[in-house]
């Protein structure tokens, strides 16, 4: 089952970022750059990161320390050559977010079920139910970002 989610307004989104990565001319202004892109995408996850981490399946004959919920993480980054060899990357992407847990038999039968369990999806429906939320957080931070960083730039420029 496909998921499709229907975004509006990156238009001028990717204008204003065009525009500035034309006055991105160092490496630490680049760096500069990405760390406003990286904190702001940090903060968009974070709702989807604090549902997973409530509907992790959580294993109470396990007297082991490590449960499913204490595995979530989000990694926020820029996409590797192998991230764009994936369907779900853009050749175009600058920064790539991902909320997941550790990769085992247990998550990816939790997740997708097996042949004597049936599918508990907890990453798929968190991010189903967090789209908007997270959608909204990641337009108010850049729209504080992005004028603050630009305020920054032009000050380095006089």
């Amino acid at each position: 089952m496909a998921l499709i989610f229907k975004t509006e307004g990156f238009e001028s989104l990717n204008e204003q970022l065009v525009a500035l990565s034309r006055d991105i001319r160092s490496n630490s202004e680049f760096n500069r750059f990405r760390r406003v892109m990286t904190k702001s995408v940090e903060a968009a996850l974070e709702p989807v990161y604090r549902d997973v981490q409530s509907e992790a399946p959580y294993d109470e004959k396990n007297i082991g320390p490590i449960h499913l919920r204490d595995t979530v993480r989000v990694n926020v980054r820029m996409p590797t050559a192998k991230d764009k060899s994936s369907h779900y990357v853009n050749e175009s992407d600058a920064i790539i977010g991902v909320v997941s847990v550790k990769k085992s038999a247990v998550s990816l039968s939790q997740e997708f079920g097996n042949s004597r369990t049936p599918a508990h999806p907890f990453l798929r429906k968190s991010l189903e139910r967090n789209v908007d939320k997270s959608i909204g957080i990641l337009k108010s931070e850049l729209s504080v970002r992005i004028p603050e960083y630009v305020k920054s730039l032009s000050k380095r420029k006089i």
